[in-house]
């Protein structure tokens, strides 16, 4: 028999009440309700995540931690593996194609970026680097900058480099 009473909306408290069964014997063991469930063995943080909606394993530490579910018996030796569900109900947009169609030759079109200046120091002394990306044949060049200020050469001695090879850079 079981009985609720509306804590707020859509949330209950259920009192549950069972008719006592009977207990026989078998191999040596009185079996009763009481005896199946305390026999239960433990499922993983995986089961109980699956079980729970896909509740966080934070959120069901917590619920483990502060005893706040009846009967939520875990083996905590278990791992706690990403679950690949959750992952895919997170993302936002679908992966980019891999595979591009680019209407540029190599050297015409290039992508320059300056990163630093970092707090740590390179063995020769370098805080910086440029990066130097072909938009046609995908090839990545960096060198490593001690000042800022170095930036203009580095560009323009790619841009030479590029000259001397034969090709026509167009824009970066």
């Amino acid at each position: 028999m079981a009985r609720g009473k509306a804590i707020s909306s859509y949330l209950y408290h259920m009192d549950l009440s069972t008719r006592k069964p009977s207990s026989y014997q078998t191999k040596n063991v009185t079996v009763t309700a009481q005896t199946f469930i305390a026999n239960e063995p433990a499922q993983s943080w995986e089961t109980w995540h699956q079980c729970f909606g896909h509740i966080s394993y934070s959120g069901l530490q917590k619920l483990h931690d502060l005893k706040l579910t009846d009967g939520f018996n875990v083996n905590t030796c278990t791992a706690k593996p990403d679950c690949i569900t959750c992952t895919e109900a997170k993302q936002l947009k679908e992966p980019f194609n891999k595979i591009t169609k680019c209407n540029t030759k190599s050297g015409e079109l290039t992508h320059i970026d300056l990163w630093g200046k970092y707090s740590i120091h390179s063995l020769q002394e370098q805080q910086y680097y440029i990066v130097f990306v072909d938009d046609a044949a995908q090839w990545i060049g960096v060198d490593f900058l001690k000042e800022k200020n170095q930036a203009g050469r580095m560009v323009k001695n790619y841009l030479t480099h590029l000259i001397n090879q034969g090709k026509q850079p167009k824009s970066i």
